[in-house]
């Protein structure tokens, strides 16, 4: 297994030198990317009991704003360059994969310049196989979709169990962000067709999705919401949040939630038909 890991390293470092360091400059470290890279794999990776290892077909890396910014200007396509390499690295030194891998670039104005941070998970169970008609008759349902999740920060992870979920800084929200520039009552996430759709409750900031603001969006794996200076990354996972993140802990004590409706049901259903055929 160290002896897998250590290759997966080397064709990771390999990777990150021909494109984000190609792209960035020289103060990247190749090999401090490529050494979260592996590790985020390892912590998160699955074996059967065969012994065949499953890498995570996940991944968000969070850079400083303007790193963010030149990499996604100078190479809008960099997503898709780094999921083809990943995918070679991982299966060039026996790693199983579930399809191809899902590289989300977000920002982060914690970070210092040219520092990375890297989240990986599973968007599905890789041990486990059912019929996919099943799950789609779920999702046509209406039903939770299987493990939801949010990533906080990169730091913690926060169970999407029940159908509304408020976002802000009042207590009596679901989840709470302790942010001056988060409104009270800042967005919502609302079941609909089996799908958790975000919408921005008429927040002072705003609300952006993959770095583009939005009123209400279909969340879909890999999205990294931005709340002021929060990240939040959407994914699903039958067996629950990643095991590299514990569970996200308000910083204070909820209060009951009461009455949450902060916009009528027909201004958050407003459109939306049209926006889950997109």
């Amino acid at each position: 297994m160290k002896d897998q890991l250590a290759r997966l390293e080397k064709q990771l470092e390999l990777l990150v030198e021909g494109s984000l360091a190609r792209l960035l400059g020289a103060e990247i470290s190749p090999s401090v990317v490529a050494g979260q890279l592996a590790r985020a794999m390892e912590e998160v990776g699955k074996q059967d009991e065969q012994g065949h290892s499953f890498a995570p077909d996940q991944y968000a890396l969070t850079l400083n704003p303007d790193d963010a910014n030149l990499l996604l200007d100078s190479a809008p396509n960099i997503h898709s360059v780094l999921a083809k390499g990943l995918l070679e690295a991982v299966r060039s030194v026996g790693y199983i994969i579930q399809r191809q891998p899902n590289i989300t670039i977000a920002a982060d104005p914690t970070l210092k310049r040219w520092e990375v941070r890297v989240v990986a998970w599973h968007s599905g169970n890789p041990l486990e196989f059912t019929h996919p008609m099943q799950r789609e008759a779920v999702l046509r349902s209406g039903a939770l979709p299987d493990g939801a999740f949010l990533i906080v920060d990169g730091r913690g992870h926060y169970a999407l169990d029940r159908p509304v979920i408020n976002i802000g800084r009042r207590l009596d929200n679901q989840l709470i962000l302790d942010n001056p520039h988060v409104s009270r009552t800042h967005a919502q996430l609302r079941i609909r067709d089996g799908r958790f759709v975000l919408f921005d409750l008429g927040s002072t900031t705003g609300t952006k999705v993959n770095g583009r603001a939005v009123k209400q969006h279909v969340l879909r794996q890999g999205d990294v919401i931005s709340i002021a200076e929060i990240r939040l990354v959407y994914g699903e996972d039958p067996t629950g949040p990643p095991d590299s993140t514990e569970a996200y802990t308000p910083p204070f004590p909820p209060r009951p939630a009461g009455d949450q409706k902060t916009r009528s049901e027909i201004d958050l259903d407003r459109d939306l038909g049209d926006l889950l055929r997109e």
